[in-house]
């Protein structure tokens, strides 16, 4: 993974030019809702993936980065909407690379240099889009539903090709068993037409030599002996003539596939197989006339077909996409409601068997003989034989199904009576019979050519039907294999994961929950996610725990995957507003967590809360340098940043404009924002509101007097160590801290500290024009003349030890020499 340490935003989104410099450790942006912090996310996703999340997913309608992308004034030039990163690779030893995506281009970005092992890595942060976490995808890692938290974290853990896997051996699982039936069924068609073709009424070895043997003598060839399936009936035969007969229909084999077929045609109509066909309905009729049953059966046939025909990636039915896992738990889930007409479904199929043997019969018998007709001279119409037959299929396909349950009714309640299939039959039996008697000869040869056709038929339906059952079993086989190891790994997997998000939270909430624990339950499609509550039970997370301490749990958990998932390329993530509702009472333990626990880890945060952003700042976590901190946004300027040289060139223009009014509220809003900056660093003393809101009446006087006591510390202490020339800088400091501070006549913000009140704007321009020379003055003190960092105290408790900047050029020492 990468590191970022340059970040330039061009017409993007809500951004119209910006740039940030990162330099690879950790980046906070700060500032109220709406002055463009998640275009900074936004542009940090896009130029490493070429997508914004935000554009896609649930809800979006038809938004996408093509469309919005681009800043509002520029959708109509994509080609110029841009942002371009510089990064550092940490597995390269902190190699640099620039790569610069424009919404037009967006598939192809420019890299520099375009080295291979720069673009393998820019390749890895691509593929794993989830260094940025948002609120909104935070808590759904812990209130989700089951099936969906599988989804999320199998995706962030690259293991949906696991569940695709799984699903693609179910279906060839299923495909496979269901095939073995029909391979049955012709297995034993084929050893029927047969038997009927040998007329014997077992197929074994001895039966058929028996019968063969004396065909082949009257051909003059030799007696098969033994009988391999290697072996064919008619060997020899082409040596003993022609092989040709002078008839085209053999006359006996046709009146003995005829006999057959009107014997299988005659099962129909009599018993078992009309007392079955009378024993089903009642238990039909009495299925149908439950509502519910009925539309049980109809359901549960429409769930077990979809599971059949799932592809892998959407439902068959109404082509939601899912996941394997989560659909075959879905719909088993819902057939596990079905269990009762389940079970009756099961045994009503078992019962109907013996018919569909017995129509199946039927119908291939009459698939034989049907093409005689044609063969006879004069032609007999096979036709009804030809309809009749489709009348089966349909009746048979039916039977199968089951569902609607009137039509299976109608099925088994229809007679069979194949009265009207007489004349066809004895006419197709008149012209067999006055097919001229074949020579010994003819006959023999017409036996065998036709007892090998079909005994290569049995043996080509004996070996699907072997292969069929062997696939059935390896199919089987495979798919409990795979199933039993993945679901091993996973857990060992969850395990993990479990274990360090443990850890996390247990250091966040050390106080009062060390003895946390948590589970995570993986089943087909699910993942169940239980934690421990106070020693009470393992619960969901929403169960009883605050939305602060579910937040907690989010950002652990997410922090847990993705260092299993990355390891030690976890080097970046952007959390955008992730950490504002974990509960105010562990936000440095939340800091502290995130530096100790993820030292090599840039983390991008935006806020807007200004406590926030203190506590990052105190903690550590962040430098003074590496804030951006916004004041305003307007779609023509884009953000605008507090900055101390930026907010006196606005005040300027709105002077210039003669909008005294305009400029006064800037002056008070950035006074507002520098009052609170200061008062924090130089830990200023400031009344406490519970409702957070502080007007500058409330942080100036703090501000004002921390600068003042400061300073009179580090006199205090320079005497006491007799460093007479740091007493002149501090003496000379002070001068000037005091003039700026009567210039700016600060101190009236006392008299009326609670009421957000502007005087200034009722000034003229000449009035207000030395009033913000004056606080510009005042600012200037507060800051280091070399690096323009503002001063801060340290330690950030305790006793204050020392004034300081954050390049070392002020550091006033505030200890006084202890007196002896």
């Amino acid at each position: 993974m990468i590191k970022i340490d340059a970040i330039t935003i061009h017409e993007f989104r809500g951004i119209r030019d910006l740039e940030l410099k990162p330099n690879g450790t950790n980046f906070a942006a700060c500032g109220p809702n709406g002055t463009g912090k998640s275009g900074i996310v936004d542009a940090i996703e896009f130029g490493l993936t070429g997508k914004i999340s935000r554009l896609s997913g649930k809800g979006t309608g038809d938004l996408s980065v093509a469309k919005h992308g681009p800043h509002v004034d520029f959708r109509d030039k994509p080609g110029e909407a841009w942002v371009e990163l510089t990064v550092s690779i940490p597995s390269l030893g902190g190699k640099k690379a620039v790569i610069r995506r424009t919404v037009k281009g967006v598939n192809a970005p420019t890299v520099t240099p375009a080295d291979a092992d720069v673009l393998a890595a820019l390749e890895t942060a691509k593929r794993h889009p989830e260094f940025v976490l948002s609120r909104r995808e935070l808590i759904r890692y812990v209130i989700s539903e089951p099936g969906d938290r599988a989804t999320e974290v199998q995706a962030l853990l690259r293991l949906s090709d696991v569940g695709k896997l799984r699903g693609v051996l179910q279906k060839i699982d299923n495909a496979c068993r269901n095939a073995l039936a029909p391979l049955e069924r012709a297995e034993t068609e084929a050893t029927k037409q047969l038997t009927t073709a040998l007329g014997v009424t077992q197929l074994t070895k001895a039966a058929v030599l028996e019968v063969v043997n004396p065909h082949r003598q009257a051909l003059g060839l030799a007696p098969f002996t033994d009988l391999t399936p290697a072996t064919p009936l008619t060997d020899g035969l082409a040596t003993t003539g022609s092989g040709a007969t002078s008839q085209p229909l053999p006359k006996a084999q046709a009146a003995s596939d005829l006999t057959a077929a009107k014997a299988a045609l005659a099962a129909l109509a009599v018993d078992p197989f009309v007392a079955t066909a009378a024993g089903l309905i009642p238990r039909l009729e009495a299925l149908a006339a439950d509502p519910a049953a009925a539309a049980g059966v109809k359901r549960e046939a429409l769930l077990r077909n979809a599971l059949d025909l799932y592809d892998g990636e959407q439902c068959p039915t109404c082509d939601t996409p899912y996941g394997p896992d989560a659909f075959v738990s879905h719909l088993k889930e819902k057939l596990a409601h079905l269990k009762d007409v389940a079970d009756q479904r099961a045994t009503l199929t078992k019962d109907m068997e013996p018919l569909l043997t017995a129509i199946h019969a039927a119908g291939t018998s009459l698939a034989t003989i049907i093409p005689y007709g044609a063969q006879l001279q004069p032609p007999v119409d096979s036709k009804p034989l030809a309809d009749f037959k489709q009348v089966l299929v349909g009746r048979y396909q039916q039977l199968q199904a089951l569902v609607p349950l009137e039509d299976t009714r109608a099925v088994l309640a229809v007679t069979y009576e194949v009265a009207t299939l007489t004349p066809t039959l004895d006419a197709l039996g008149d012209a067999i019979n006055a097919l001229p008697e074949p020579t010994a000869q003819d006959a023999a040869r017409q036996f065998l050519t036709i007892a090998e056709e079909r005994l290569i038929q049995l043996r080509a339906a004996r070996q699907a039907h072997a292969v069929g059952k062997e696939k059935s079993t390896k199919a089987a086989r495979v798919h409990a294999v795979f199933n039993a190891e993945t679901t091993k790994a996973l857990e060992a997997i969850y395990t993990q994961v479990q274990d360090r998000f443990s850890e996390f939270y247990r250091e966040l909430n050390k106080d009062d929950e060390s003895a946390f624990t948590a589970k995570l339950i993986p089943s087909l499609g699910k993942l169940g996610f239980d934690v421990d509550f106070y020693g009470r039970g393992q619960f969901p997370p929403g169960a009883y725990h605050s939305e602060g301490h579910q937040d907690g749990m989010g950002l652990c958990l997410y922090l847990a995957l993705m260092s299993h998932l990355l390891g030690d390329g976890f080097t970046i993530a952007v959390l955008d507003d992730v950490l504002m509702s974990v509960d105010k009472g562990h936000r440095r333990e939340v800091c502290a967590l995130l530096k100790a626990s993820f030292p090599k880890t840039q983390f991008i945060f935006t806020t807007h809360d200004d406590v926030w952003l203190r506590h990052m700042r105190s903690e550590g976590i962040i430098t003074d340098k590496n804030v951006a901190h916004f004041k305003t946004w307007s779609v023509d300027t884009g953000p605008t940043e507090w900055t101390h040289d930026t907010v006196w060139d606005e005040i300027d223009a709105q002077l210039a404009d003669n909008n005294v009014s305009g400029a006064s509220g800037t002056l008070r809003r950035y006074l507002e924002y520098f009052a609170g900056e200061a008062s924090h660093r130089l830990r200023g003393r400031v009344e406490y509101r519970g409702d957070g809101q502080f007007m500058l009446g409330d942080l100036l006087p703090g501000a004002l007097s921390a600068m003042g006591e400061g300073l009179k510390k580090a006199k205090a202490a320079a005497n006491s160590w007799s460093q007479k020339d740091i007493i002149d800088t501090v003496v000379q400091r002070e001068a000037v801290f005091a003039a700026a501070h009567q210039s700016a006549n600060a101190d009236q913000w006392q008299l009326n500290a609670a009421v957000h009140y502007n005087p200034w704007a009722d000034l003229s321009k000449a009035d207000f024009m030395p009033v913000a020379a004056a606080y510009k003055a005042l600012v200037e003190q507060y800051s280091c003349p070399v690096c323009k960092g503002m001063f801060h105290v340290t330690p950030s408790r305790g006793a204050k030890e020392a004034l300081r900047c954050g390049c070392g050029d002020t550091n006033l020492n505030l200890t006084s020499k202890p007196s002896t």
